[in-house]
């Protein structure tokens, strides 16, 4: 039989053939272990279901069914048992519209809470004592009601002055004179209004501040 010499760090020849047949064993064995090993790593970690039905039984599969995608699930790890990742299940709408009226209130509430906390600071920074306030209130009322008598007696005289004209010119500018005067009464009444309303509220809360011995830089916090 012919031979062929391959470098191989021998002296001796090899054969060609048995050579490449071992070659060629050797190739497909590593090959079909790389398979095995492939195979069994990929089974071993593939995704595993876990849903419990309506009738509270849990199953497990590597399928399952798609209407219970919308009830939630878990998939589990095989080779451990650990869950990979839950899905919750679908929200109805109801629960939809409930949790976005959740947020939106606790958003409304935590707004209120920081204009209080801008609006506390302001009353510590302008008043040291409520009869500060009650001053400042004194004054602002007093102002709104000077406006107001103003107003009021130019309204008794366009009123009069509706009542002696002469010509239709002056009646209809006497009265168009009496209605922007009445509207600028109520509105100045409606500012007295608010204006008395809001000392009041600023009167107690600055009450409660005082009282708490509230520190001028824990407010607006």
């Amino acid at each position: 039989m012919s031979s062929v010499k391959i470098h191989t760090g021998f002296s001796s020849p090899l054969p060609l053939l048995p050579r490449f047949r071992t070659l060629c064993f050797s190739h497909v064995f590593v090959v079909s272990i790389t398979m095995m090993c492939t195979g069994f790593v990929s089974v071993a970690h593939a995704d595993l279901y876990r849903w419990t039905t309506k009738d509270g039984m849990v199953h497990y599969g590597d399928n399952m069914p798609s209407s219970q995608a919308l009830e939630g699930y878990d998939l589990i790890n095989p080779a451990t048992g650990e869950v990979i990742r839950h899905i919750d299940r679908a929200r109805t709408p109801q629960e939809l519209a409930a949790e976005a009226a959740a947020k939106t209130a606790e958003e409304k509430k935590r707004a209120e809470e920081v204009a209080q906390a801008q609006r506390d600071r302001m009353l510590l920074d302008l008043y040291s004592n409520t009869s500060d306030l009650e001053r400042a209130r004194k004054q602002r009322l007093d102002e709104i009601d000077a406006l107001i008598k103003q107003n009021q007696n130019a309204l008794d005289r366009a009123n009069e002055r509706s009542k002696h004209a002469q010509a239709s010119s002056e009646q209809k500018a006497a009265f168009k004179d009496v209605i922007q005067l009445r509207k600028n009464l109520f509105d100045l009444q409606e500012r007295r209004d608010e204006t008395s309303k809001r000392f009041a509220e600023d009167l107690q809360r600055l009450e409660q501040l005082q009282a708490k011995g509230k520190p001028l830089d824990q407010a607006g916090k």
